[in-house]
């Protein structure tokens, strides 16, 4: 089925990236080859339901998805490498430090996520404070008490059996957090924010990122690296604990349904205050519901 919102995102970042220039031909090969390698863009299409359902202008949504997304890619290409997760394929292409080299491939991270704060500077508002908070999400969620943290913990995880608290810890930090930034950018540029819906919107994109993870370490065991796009049984290979391999496939399984029921009792919060939710429940049963 044709997304238009992605399609017209794609059309954006092809823009934005054709008009980037810079000394290094190589960088800016290695920036473009990462972040339109494909993917699922669950992240952007995050942002633009939360954007439609707060009356937020598409050309907004499309900067605050590009940051994001930017956010991501770098992440991607960090986590691939040999010092990290070394991993060859990443959506079934070969991952950046594979077609370029490692050093370009850290450069290219480094590049595509100092690119996200810089197009978070060109959102169209009056409001400095507005900007600053957005600036500050993306940091916190993308860094030291977000992504990059849970990153840490999760190489500190491998080689150990971390309980099922510790787990959920390492995720939160490094998928989940990415997820509340996603859905709460969009919802700051709007004109009638109140805590009670921030806070339930936050509750839904952390839970959203946890069953992101498990669905992800139940796909891990259950389908082939041609299937993921990415070397399968990785995890179990690096010998980090997962929702699996602390659970059991059944139990996980379990774990991601109860997840869905109270994703979805949130949205029927946020459906009492007369806010459209159709999208965001389609966009919570595409993560909990894919085969790849």
């Amino acid at each position: 089925m044709k997304n238009i919102k992605l399609d017209n995102f794609q059309i954006f970042a092809e823009n934005f990236f054709n008009k980037l220039e810079g000394p290094s031909h190589t960088l800016l090969e290695a920036m473009k080859y990462s972040f339109f390698s494909g993917g699922k863009r669950i992240r952007a299409q995050l942002v633009y339901i939360v954007g439609e359902m707060f009356d937020i202008e598409a050309s907004q949504c499309h900067k605050i998805a590009m940051a994001i997304e930017l956010i991501h890619t770098y992440s991607l290409v960090h986590d691939d490498l040999p010092a990290m997760d070394d991993d060859v394929l990443r959506r079934g292409k070969p991952t950046c430090h594979i077609k370029f080299n490692e050093a370009t491939a850290i450069l290219a991270g480094d590049s595509l996520q100092t690119l996200a704060f810089q197009i978070i500077q060109e959102i169209d508002t009056n409001s400095v404070d507005t900007l600053k908070n957005l600036t500050t999400l993306l940091a916190q969620c993308s860094g030291v008490n977000g992504m990059v943290a849970g990153q840490q913990l999760d190489l500190e995880g491998e080689n150990k059996s971390l309980d099922i608290t510790e787990l959920e810890t390492v995720h939160i930090n490094k998928t989940a957090r990415m997820f509340s930034a996603s859905v709460l950018m969009p919802y700051f540029l709007s004109k009638n924010t109140d805590n009670n819906t921030a806070k339930m919107l936050e509750e839904i994109s952390l839970l959203l990122g946890l069953s992101f993870q498990i669905k992800d370490d139940i796909l891990d065991v259950t389908k082939s690296t041609d299937e993921l796009g990415k070397t399968s049984a990785k995890d179990i290979v690096s010998n980090k604990s997962t929702y699996v391999s602390l659970l059991g496939l059944e139990k996980a399984t379990a774990l991601l349904d109860e997840n869905k029921l109270t994703i979805y009792r949130l949205i029927a919060n946020l459906e009492n205050y007369n806010f459209n939710c159709k999208e965001l429940k389609s966009i919570i049963n595409l993560v909990i519901d894919r085969n790849y």
